[in-house]
C-alpha cells in the first residue's frame, strides 16, 4: 500500500476540502429546512387564499354585470341581452365557482365554508329569479329612459364603481316606476333583496380570505427573519473554518513558491539559473521544468547567435523544433533564410533590369542593334546556351514573325525566317499570348552545337513580348539546365519593357518614313495645286452649261405636261413609280396611289402578261433596248384603248438603268377607223379577184358587160378609198388639234 505524504500539497487540499464539504452538508441542510417552512407558507398564500380571494371578488363583479344587463332588458326589451346574460353564467360565473371549489378543499376555516355555501345557493336563486323576471316582463308602453351620463361619477376615460352605477341604476328604475310599473316592481320587490344579501355573502367572505392573506404574510415574513439569523450564524462558523483550513495549506505551499519565485526571478531578468532547485511536494516538478526551460534558454542564445551571424543552415535545436516556441523559431529560421534568398533574388533582377534598360535606352533608334544585344545580354545573363527572338511584321497580305537576331543557333533550323502565327511554339506562343515552358525536349527539335560536338538542351523556355495585350515580337531560349522559376518570371517582366522599346523604335522609323513621304506629297500637293485651280475653273463652267441644261429639261418637261402627251415612270422592274394626270384620265384611275407601287402587267392582258413576249419585252428595256410604236393596253374599267408611244430608259452616273419612262398618246379612234377602212379594202379587192377570175373563165360575148361593170367597180372603189383618205385626214386632224400639235 502507498505511503500517503501528509506533507504534500495534494494531501493537505484532501484534508481541507473535505472538511469544508463535510460543514457545506450540514449548511444545505439547515437551509433546506428554513427554506422549505417559507415555501409552505407561501405556497399557502399563493396558490390558494391570494386565488380564492381574487375568483370570490369575479364572483361578485359578474354577477353585477349581469344585473345591469337585465336592468338594460327591462328598459327597451333588447333579446340580445337576455343571451349576454346566459353568456356571463354559463362561460363565466359556473366555471369561477369550480375554480372556487377546486380551492376551497385547502380552506382551514368552517366559518368560510359555510359563507360559501350560502353564497352559491344565493346564486342559484338570483339566477332563477332573473330568468322569472325575463319571462313576466312586460314592454307595453315603456318610457323609461336611463342616461348614464346623469349619473354623478361618470368617467368617459375611466371605469365606474359598478355597486354605485348597480344603485343609481335602480333608483332611477324607481324614480320612472310610474312609466314602467311592472318591470321596475319585478326586479325591485323580488330580484334586489337577493342581490343585497349576496354582496353582504361575498364582501364577508372575501374579507376573512383577506385576512388569512394577510396571517400568512406575516407568517412567512417571521419565517424568513428567522431564516436570516440561522444564515448569518452559519456563515460565520463557516468562514472562521475556512480560515484555519487556508492557514493550514498555505504555510507549505508559499515556502515551495518561494523557491519556485526566485528561480522564474532569476529567468525574468534575463538570466538563466546555474543550481537546479528542488522540493518534496508537487512544485518540484516545476522545478524540473524550470531546468528543463532553462536548458532550452541556453539553445535559444545560442541558436539566436547563429542567425546573427547569417548562419540559416544550423543544426542547433530549441524545444526538439517542436510546440509554439520550437516551431516559431525554427519557421523565423526558415523564414529569414527565406527572405535572404528572396533579396539575393530581387537584387539580381533589379541588376538585370537597370543593364538591360541601359541596351534598351543606347539602341533604341535601331531595331536590328536593339535585338542583337538584347538576346546576347539576355542568354549570358540567364546562363542559357542558346537565343533567338523574332519580331512581328505587319503587312497588308499577311502577318509573320521575322527572325531578327540569333545567339548560338545552327542556323539552319532558321532557314525560313518567317514563321507563321499559329506555326510552331514560337507561332503558338503569339496566338495564345502565354509563355511555353519545356523541359522534356524532342529530339530533332533543337541541338546546342559546340565545337566538341552537340546535344539537345534540357529546358526551352519561349515567352511573348507583349504590351496592353499587343505582341511585338517573342523570344526563344534554350540552356542544358533547367530555367528557375525567378528567371523566368524576370524574362516575362523584362518582356513588357522589350516589347514598349521595339514598339517605340518601329513608331520613329514609320515616323521617319511618314515624314519623308510628307515632304514628297507636299512637292506633289504644290505642283498639283494649279492644276486642281484649272479645273475648278473648268467644273465652274461645266456647272453653269449644266444650269443652262438643266433649265431647258425643265421647259421641255413643262412642254410635254401641256402637250396632251401622257407620261409615267417605272423602276427596271417594273414597277410603278409617278404618273402624271394625262395618263392617269386616260386609263380611268382618279388618282396616282391606284397604281403607284403595282407592276405594269395591270396595264395588259392577262394572256400577254404570262407570256414569254411580256418577258422578254421588259428583259429587253432593263438591257438599254428603247421600245416604240403603237400598244394594246387595258384601261381600269377593263377596256382597251390603243396608245402610240415609246419606252426609254435613264442611267446613273455609274451607267446603270435605274428609270423607265414612257411618253404616249391615245390613237384609239384613228386606230380603230384604220382598222374598218382596212377591212373595207381587203372587201373591195377580194370583189376584184373575183371580177378578175370571171374574166379569164367567161365566155368572150360576155366580156364586155364584165368590162365596162369592171370600171364601174373600178371607179367605185377609187371613190370610196379617196372618201376613207379624207375620214381618216380629218381624224389626224381631229387628234392634232385635241393634242394642240
Amino acid at each position: 500500500m502507498k505511503k500517503i505524504n501528509f506533507r504534500s500539497i495534494k494531501s493537505r487540499l484532501i484534508l481541507a476540502f473535505s472538511g469544508l464539504a463535510l460543514l457545506l452538508i450540514i449548511v444545505v441542510g439547515i437551509t433546506l429546512s428554513q427554506v422549505g417552512n417559507v415555501v409552505v407558507i407561501g405556497v399557502k398564500l399563493l396558490d390558494n387564499r391570494q386565488p380564492s380571494r381574487m375568483q370570490v371578488e369575479a364572483v361578485r363583479s359578474e354577477l353585477r354585470n349581469t344585473n345591469i344587463l337585465l336592468h338594460s332588458y327591462l328598459l327597451n326589451g333588447e333579446a340580445s341581452y337576455v343571451a349576454s346574460i346566459d353568456d356571463i353564467w354559463e362561460k363565466k360565473i359556473l366555471p369561477i365557482n369550480d375554480t372556487i371549489n377546486n380551492l376551497k378543499e385547502k380552506w382551514n376555516s368552517a366559518e368560510n365554508l359555510i359563507l360559501l355555501e350560502k353564497m352559491t345557493r344565493l346564486e342559484e336563486r338570483i339566477r332563477k329569479k332573473q330568468q322569472e323576471i325575463i319571462e313576466n316582463a312586460s314592454f307595453s308602453g315603456t318610457n323609461i329612459t336611463i342616461d348614464i351620463t346623469s349619473f354623478p361619477e361618470f368617467k368617459a376615460d375611466s371605469l365606474m364603481d359598478p355597486v354605485a352605477l348597480q344603485a343609481w341604476i335602480s333608483d332611477e328604475i324607481l324614480n320612472q316606476q310610474g312609466n314602467s310599473p311592472n318591470n321596475g316592481k319585478l326586479f325591485l320587490e323580488e330580484l334586489n333583496p337577493l342581490i343585497i344579501s349576496f354582496d353582504e355573502t361575498t364582501q364577508t367572505l372575501y374579507d376573512n380570505l383577506k385576512d388569512e392573506t394577510k396571517a400568512l404574510g406575516n407568517d412567512a415574513f417571521d419565517a424568513i427573519d428567522q431564516f436570516i439569523i440561522i444564515e448569518v450564524i452559519v456563515l460565520l462558523l463557516y468562514i472562521i473554518i475556512c480560515i484555519v483550513l487556508f492557514r493550514f495549506i498555505i504555510r507549505k505551499i508559499l515556502k515551495s513558491v518561494d523557491i519556485v519565485n526566485n528561480e522564474v526571478k532569476i529567468l525574468s531578468e534575463g538570466n538563466i539559473p546555474e543550481e537546479k532547485k528542488s522540493t518534496d511536494d508537487e512544485l518540484g516538478i516545476v522545478l524540473e521544468e524550470i531546468y528543463s526551460l532553462s536548458q532550452n534558454l541556453r539553445n535559444v542564445k545560442a541558436f539566436a547567435l547563429e542567425v546573427g551571424k547569417g548562419s540559416f543552415d544550423n543544426d542547433i535545436s530549441v524545444f526538439n523544433n517542436e510546440g509554439e516556441v520550437g516551431s516559431s523559431l525554427a519557421e523565423m529560421r526558415d523564414s529569414l533564410k527565406k527572405v535572404s534568398e528572396e533579396a539575393v533574388i530581387r537584387n539580381w533582377s533589379n541588376k538585370g533590369f537597370a543593364e538591360l534598360g541601359d541596351i534598351l535606352r543606347k539602341y533604341s533608334n535601331n531595331l536590328s542593334m536593339l535585338t542583337d544585344h538584347v538576346i546576347t545580354y539576355i542568354v549570358k545573363y540567364l546562363n542559357a546556351n542558346q537565343g533567338s527572338i523574332f519580331i512581328v511584321d505587319e503587312n497588308e497580305e499577311n502577318t509573320n514573325l521575322q527572325l531578327a537576331a540569333t545567339y548560338a543557333y545552327d542556323r539552319k533550323k532558321f532557314i525560313e525566317k518567317n514563321v507563321a502565327p499559329g506555326q510552331g511554339l514560337v507561332g503558338q506562343v503569339y496566338l495564345e499570348k502565354e509563355s511555353i515552358y519545356l523541359k522534356d525536349i524532342p529530339q530533332n527539335y533543337v541541338t546546342i552545337t559546340s565545337g566538341l560536338g552537340q546535344a539537345t538542351p534540357k529546358s526551352i523556355f519561349i515567352v511573348p513580348l507583349m504590351v496592353n495585350q499587343e505582341i511585338f515580337g517573342v523570344i526563344e531560349l534554350a540552356s542544358f539546365y533547367e530555367l528557375k522559376g525567378y528567371e523566368r518570371e524576370f524574362l516575362n517582366r523584362v518582356g513588357e519593357n522589350i516589347a514598349s522599346s521595339i514598339q517605340a523604335v518601329k513608331i520613329n522609323e514609320q515616323t521617319k518614313q511618314l515624314l519623308d513621304e510628307s515632304q514628297q506629297m507636299t512637292e506633289q500637293m504644290r505642283s498639283q495645286e494649279e492644276e486642281m485651280r484649272q479645273n475648278m475653273e473648268e467644273l465652274q463652267a461645266t456647272q453653269e452649261e449644266m444650269e443652262r441644261g438643266q433649265s431647258e429639261n425643265i421647259e421641255r418637261v413643262r412642254a410635254i405636261e401641256k402637250s396632251g402627251i401622257a407620261f409615267i415612270e417605272f423602276n427596271p422592274d417594273g414597277i410603278v413609280v409617278n404618273a402624271d394626270n394625262t395618263f392617269l384620265n386616260l386609263f380611268g384611275y382618279s388618282s396616282l396611289s391606284e397604281v403607284q407601287g403595282k407592276h405594269h402587267r395591270i396595264f395588259v392582258d392577262s394572256e400577254y402578261a404570262a407570256s414569254d413576249n411580256y418577258q422578254a419585252f421588259w428583259n429587253d428595256l432593263r438591257n438599254g433596248v428603247n421600245k416604240e410604236g403603237v400598244f394594246e393596253r387595258i384601261t381600269k374599267g377593263g377596256s382597251k384603248i390603243f396608245i402610240k408611244g415609246a419606252y426609254t430608259y435613264v442611267k446613273d452616273q455609274n451607267g446603270y438603268i435605274r428609270k423607265i419612262y414612257k411618253f404616249a398618246i391615245d390613237v384609239s379612234s384613228i386606230y380603230r377607223q384604220q382598222q374598218a377602212l382596212l377591212a373595207e379594202k381587203e372587201a373591195l379587192i377580194a370583189q376584184v379577184e373575183e371580177i378578175n377570175n370571171h374574166l379569164k373563165t367567161d365566155s368572150s360575148a360576155d366580156l364586155e358587160a364584165l368590162r365596162h361593170q369592171t370600171l364601174e367597180i373600178k371607179e367605185q372603189l377609187l371613190k370610196q378609198l379617196q372618201q376613207n383618205e379624207e375620214k381618216l385626214k380629218r381624224s389626224l386632224g381631229l387628234e392634232k388639234k385635241k393634242l394642240k400639235l
